[in-house]
């Protein structure tokens, strides 16, 4: 368990100045950068221990049990990144814990009956239908962020070690790997909107740049902030639907949503965790699995080299 962060440089014979290593959590600018304000932020009353991160890393993937049927099974795992990579990946050091399983508000039947009855008889439009998940998700969240997460998260842990001593642990969280359906859901955007992507506002209409520099540029400068404007818009939204009894995709709610492919859903990472300065859309990581082992890229990219390798 790696109590600091370190830079892991590397230098090349007749290099004039070293690179950094990308490979650990805890190694990276990201992690250096939580240590440092963490050290430089005022220590709890009449503390002297050591400050410690707590690097926490998860992951969520709602999966099919059966082949026929609609059992499911929506786990979430979690990770501490101060541990070396290549021990988290061994079943056998049991190191992943499970944190929760997710509910859905498809396998509900009770609900869909309730909504059926309250649609006159009519089974509930698709929009309702996505707007409870959403809520649905975020309200589990919410148990889990709850009061007693938030007050370890801004005044630490104290944790006797088996070593005998003392430290201070400061929880943050780091990563969040899942598939595009649930990243949808953390980030409280349309699926496949106008914006399709969580982390920025690039439009469909721009997305054949990908690749392109001018595509890595827009990364940055059209990346999605939690801010005042943002929570502003959704809460404005919000009160249109349930003050006003609009609906979920009604014309005063897409007019203030849908030039970012927002939704009208209280998001529990940023409703609990804005106030102590965490931006959700950061820890929205690529997913190794189903955004390259098992996506179009991966196809694309083979067939392009064995196209390299015929030409020869």
């Amino acid at each position: 368990f790696h109590y600091q962060p370190y830079n892991l440089l590397w230098q090349r014979g007749g290099s004039p100045a070293p690179i950094n290593v990308h490979g650990e959590l805890y190694t990276s600018q990201a992690f250096l950068q939580t240590h440092k304000d963490l050290q430089q932020s005022p220590p709890e009353p009449g503390c002297d221990l050591e400050c410690v991160v707590i690097a926490l890393m998860f992951w969520s993937d709602a999966t099919q049990l059966t082949t026929f049927g609609n059992a499911k099974l929506w786990p979430c795992y979690m990770f501490f990144g101060n541990k070396l990579k290549y021990r988290r990946c061994k079943p056998s050091c049991c190191l992943c814990s499970h944190t929760a399983y997710f509910n859905h508000i498809c396998t509900c039947i009770l609900f869909k009956d309730f909504a059926t009855e309250h649609f006159g008889g009519k089974a509930p439009p698709a929009d309702f239908m996505a707007h409870c998940h959403r809520k649905l998700f975020h309200k589990q969240w919410g148990i889990i962020l709850d009061d007693e997460f938030l007050e370890v998260w801004e005044h630490g842990i104290i944790i006797h070690f088996c070593d005998g001593v003392e430290h201070r642990f400061y929880p943050r969280i780091f990563t969040y790997s899942a598939d595009y359906p649930e990243k949808v859901l953390l980030a409280s955007i349309c699926n496949l909107g106008q914006c399709p992507c969580p982390r920025c506002t690039i439009p469909m209409s721009r997305v054949h740049n990908l690749g392109m520099s001018r595509d890595k540029t827009e990364r940055v400068t059209l990346a999605h902030v939690d801010d005042c404007v943002r929570q502003s818009k959704i809460q404005s939204a919000r009160t249109h639907i349930y003050d006003f009894t609009l609906g979920v995709t009604s014309t005063a709610v897409e007019s203030l949503l849908k030039d970012q492919s927002l939704v009208p859903t209280s998001n529990t990472f940023s409703n609990r965790l804005s106030c102590l300065g965490f931006d959700l859309f950061c820890m929205l990581v690529v997913d190794l699995m189903h955004e390259f082992e098992l996506g179009i890229w991966k196809a694309l990219f083979t067939h392009l080299i064995c196209i390299l390798n015929a030409t020869e």
